[in-house]
């Protein structure tokens, strides 16, 4: 740990990520070490003075407000101070644990203070809801999706939200030019100024589309570089099968599912199966593998699961029965 760190650290002019960092080598051998010296000197100081000497502090009760505090940040890290055990220099220790006391909580604190409180927004299955971000960006979520973000940014601060599900992203553009970053479960992230663009982000795999404007994507370790998209771009990522490959496809067709129609474009059956069983929490069931390989191409009504079954059934000449939450299509 260097001084100037340390120094920023007790000057409260630290950022959260660096006081983290400090918490926890305080908690190590020669964090504790430094923390009684710097106090010892502190003591030492012509400053420092006292009327009457002071009583070692009963340990008990200060470790019971310690751990009320620490239970009331118990979303944010914590700083475990080992209980003093020898109260042979009263003042001393009983300024090394107070003054250890309020740096923690403190920071805690300030570290607090710094995190803007965060929303989740969750649609159930077969639902799409229309959010308005505080930047003014607007995201239409698909059925059983989640996203996550901070309910303010701050001038200059990067606009990040983390996305379990589909959405459909409309991205302002910013007059510092903050950075608008999506996290995918799937270790990929979508990095963006201002643009329009569909994302599909279920376990390992991830489907980007870029409507207009320009994003790059990130796909973690596995990727040499950056990709950057065009208008019209698909990036389909697989993590664990490393699959990965990028097309050109017609993005109104991959964004459909936001109006009253679902539209295909050389869909495969088994991509559809997934799709019910992803945003309508239906189980899908293809008794041919063959059947699942074969494409298709046009729209049907996307009112509900039952519409959407009625018009594959008739669209594509298939015979599709449902017995409760199973769907088989022969």
């Amino acid at each position: 740990m260097t001084d100037d760190v340390l120094n920023r650290y007790f000057a409260n002019q630290i950022t959260p990520e660096e006081a983290q960092r400090v918490l926890t080598w305080f908690n190590t051998d020669e964090g504790r070490a430094y923390l009684a010296n710097r106090l010892d000197k502190q003591l030492g100081q012509p400053s420092w003075q006292t009327t009457s000497p002071l009583s070692a502090p009963a340990a008990d009760p200060l470790w019971q407000r310690l751990n009320e505090a620490r239970q009331s940040l118990s979303a944010q890290p914590t700083l475990a101070i080992r209980p003093l055990t020898s109260w042979r220099q009263p003042m001393r220790w009983a300024a090394v644990f107070v003054g250890a006391l309020l740096i923690a909580l403190g920071s805690f604190w300030l570290y607090n203070q710094r995190q803007p409180a965060e929303l989740t927004h969750q649609t159930p299955f077969g639902k799409i809801r229309t959010l308005t971000l505080s930047d003014g960006s607007v995201v239409t979520l698909n059925g059983n999706s989640r996203l996550r973000l901070a309910e303010q940014w701050r001038p200059g601060q990067a606009r990040e939200v983390w996305l379990d599900g589909e959405g459909f992203f409309r991205v302002t553009h910013q007059q510092n030019h903050e950075r608008f970053v999506v996290h995918l479960p799937n270790k990929l992230n979508i990095e963006v100024l201002g643009t329009q663009f569909n994302v599909l982000a279920r376990a390992s795999r991830a489907k980007v589309v870029l409507t207009n404007g320009k994003i790059r994507l990130d796909v973690g370790k596995r990727a040499k570089e950056k990709l950057i998209m065009r208008p019209g771009d698909l990036v389909f990522a697989d993590i664990n099968k490393r699959i990965y490959y990028r097309k050109r496809v017609d993005p109104a067709v991959q964004s459909s599912w936001q109006a009253d129609k679902l539209r295909f474009e050389d869909t495969t059956l088994q991509e559809v199966a997934d799709m019910l069983r992803e945003t309508y929490g239906v189980d899908v069931v293809i008794t041919n593998p063959e059947l699942g390989r074969q494409t298709l191409s046009g729209s049907v009504p996307n009112n509900s699961v039952e519409t959407i079954l009625n018009g594959l059934s008739t669209l594509f000449d298939l015979r599709i029965t449902r017995k409760g939450n199973q769907i088989l299509i022969q």
